[in-house]
């Protein structure tokens, strides 16, 4: 369950290029809500700029000019070389495709966005993990209650089949307790195993706390947790029925 870009507290920094304001501000939107740190732009020189001052685990770019003009300044700066760069493209192309094959691209997105597919990409090329479900940070009150009793604290992570929950008082590994989330109006009570605990001394940025799964949860509960992480994802980004359509 754990995730450094949203667990960490680290910041990590990705790069989004597109002359396209809309598709750049979508973009940069979702990759936050992943829990990146995004510095955009619409020109390649300037994105090259900001590499100088602040290195990048990544870079999306639009394909096409833009898109060819930052991939052959990577490739011309040592410095740079190893960026993995994600093109962004409106329609398919077979030259893409190909030089993905061969492992000259790192990936490839289409238009209009998908949040699963922008987060497997994540996964792949920033997080090198085979994650496919995704995950969000939030701050949802929620209550431990068990035979330890109970306990307030926060689901700072959250995905449709378990939690982080940060609080100093961590049960064992492998210790099944009920988990009480409020999603606004709304909560669920839950069960959940312990997968590993995180504490201070594992390093300054590391959030105190316990990685958990969801057990024996319901398909009306999933459905309310998948719901509410699409509803946050396309807030302000996506169309309306968004979200309704995942439930």
């Amino acid at each position: 369950m754990s995730e450094p870009a949203l667990v960490s507290g680290q910041m990590r920094y990705i790069l989004v290029v597109d002359t396209d304001w809309n598709e750049r501000f979508t973009l940069s939107m979702l990759l936050q809500r992943f829990g990146y740190t995004i510095a955009n732009t619409n020109s390649a020189s300037e994105g090259v700029e900001f590499l100088c001052v602040a290195p990048a685990v990544a870079g999306f770019a639009e394909a096409g000019n833009v898109g060819e003009d930052l991939a052959a300044r990577l490739k011309a700066d040592a410095r740079f070389r190893d960026v993995p760069l994600i093109m962004v493209a409106d329609r398919p192309d077979r030259g893409l495709e190909e030089r993905l094959r061969q492992g000259t691209l790192a990936g490839l997105l289409r238009t209009p966005l998908n949040p699963e597919e922008v987060f497997k990409v994540i996964q792949k090329v920033i997080e090198k993990g085979t994650r496919e479900n995704i995950r969000i940070p939030t701050a949802l009150q929620a209550t431990l209650r068990d035979e330890s009793g109970v306990t307030q604290g926060f689901v700072t992570v959250l995905s449709q089949y378990g939690v982080f929950f940060r609080t100093l008082e961590p049960r064992p590994a492998k210790a099944r307790t009920g988990v009480n989330i409020s999603f606004g109006d709304r909560t669920v009570d839950l069960e959940a195993e312990v997968l590993y605990i995180v504490s201070f001394e594992e390093g300054p940025f590391c959030e105190p706390g316990m990685g958990m799964k969801f057990v024996n949860i319901t398909p009306e509960d999933s459905a309310l947790i998948r719901f509410f992480i699409y509803e946050q994802l396309g807030a302000g980004i996506m169309p309306s029925d968004f979200a309704v359509g995942q439930a």
